[in-house]
């Protein structure tokens, strides 16, 4: 690929990121339409408008786009406010010296290069530049592994987003050099001179001690052990990782994500292209279409297969279901990498996919 150029766009770059954003959430996602200018092509709102926006062009060609709200004395707009709880950090962090970064779109032909990682970082460097203090951001879960390996982290619960489904809060603490030391993140180049650790302690006390969102590869031993002997369990309806060995399920599952959600939120948006699958780990969600309940799903069972397997859009609508519902989110790329280089795990996993999927459409046959 040729040489990836990252600069704060100009006006004519401008409209090619509001074209972008228009491909990307109203075409592709089929979201954010009423924000749109159709007869133009072109997505912009008053946040991108207060924002500075890079851009990431390949031969010429705006590729990959990323917009920072650069906070002031005023308060962000209400649902930034919310979704991130950014009252938690105003004692120790005034709000112009905090970002948040929206609008993060790179085109599809792009998104396994090396366009998204440099946009992150060419960013990461401008906003230190500035001398922001904390960086905040959301994203799908199946993108969580991605932030954290830069050095963003979830804090608070997740919130729920029209046309989107759930949304994971996170946030980069700037002068916490040390984290990024010990992740190895690949943005360590550009910390000079903004290690603190004495702010640093302030600002991590305000985390809490148990995030909503959690790697499966740092649960303690207890808990992990827990997870991992539930999930392998026979059941009635043949779960995903029925029959594995700890061995075997940790290869599937050391990088995936626990998730949190509450009652009623929509995890999965039909029409989307989003590939992850999920586990559930405690309680049920509700699959419907155009708004009839389809099925009910419980503890230990997968969704999200249809869309991974066969690489198409979303087909139905999934809600959580219950007071408290966790899930365990497979992340798309780990898990094709696994299905291609582990010919017996595969088979293995596919055998369960397709037994659950058959279970499955018999009970739907037997309900009609």
């Amino acid at each position: 690929m040729s040489d990836i150029i990252v600069s704060l766009a100009n006006e004519e770059q401008l409209q090619a990121c509001y074209r972008l954003a228009y491909q990307v959430f109203c075409l592709e996602m089929g979201t954010m339409r009423e924000n749109a200018d159709h007869e133009r092509g072109i997505l912009c709102d008053e946040a991108i408008l207060r924002s500075k926006v890079l851009c990431a062009e390949v031969d010429g060609e705006v590729v990959g786009t990323l917009a920072m709200l650069i906070g002031t004395s005023d308060r962000f707009p209400e649902h930034f406010e919310h979704g991130f709880e950014i009252e938690r950090f105003v004692p120790v962090v005034p709000r112009d010296r905090m970002s948040i970064m929206i609008r993060f779109l790179v085109k599809p032909e792009y998104r396994g290069s090396a366009v998204p990682m440099k946009l992150i970082a060419e960013s990461a460097k401008y906003q230190f530049q500035l001398g922001l203090q904390l960086l905040f951001c959301d994203c799908q879960p199946h993108l969580v592994n991605l932030y954290e390996s830069v050095g963003f982290r979830p804090y608070a619960p997740v919130f729920e987003q029209a046309g989107f489904g759930i949304m994971v809060p996170l946030v980069f603490v700037v002068p916490d050099v040390a984290h990024l030391r010990s992740i190895r993140s690949p943005i360590i180049r550009y910390s000079k001179g903004i290690d603190d650790p004495v702010l640093t302690v302030s600002i991590v006390k305000l985390l809490p001690d148990n995030a909503p969102v959690t790697s499966m590869g740092d649960l303690e031993r207890a808990a992990w052990m827990e997870a991992v002997g539930f999930l392998g369990q026979p059941r009635q309806n043949t779960g995903a990782f029925e029959g594995f060995s700890e061995e075997e399920m940790t290869a599937f599952l050391n990088r995936s994500q626990v998730l949190e959600c509450a009652d009623g939120h929509q995890i999965v948006v039909k029409g989307q292209g989003t590939r992850s699958a999920y586990v559930i780990l405690e309680g049920a969600v509700d699959v419907r279409s155009n708004g009839a309940l389809v099925a009910r799903l419980g503890a230990g069972e997968m969704f999200g297969e249809f869309a991974l397997l066969l690489d198409t859009k979303r087909t139905a609508d999934v809600f959580a279901k219950g007071e408290r519902v966790r899930l365990v989110v497979l992340d798309e790329r780990n898990l094709q990498k696994l299905l291609a280089s582990h010919a017996e795990l595969a088979a293995k996993f596919l055998l369960n996919l397709s037994r659950s999927l058959a279970v499955r459409l018999l009970n739907q046959s037997a309900a009609r």
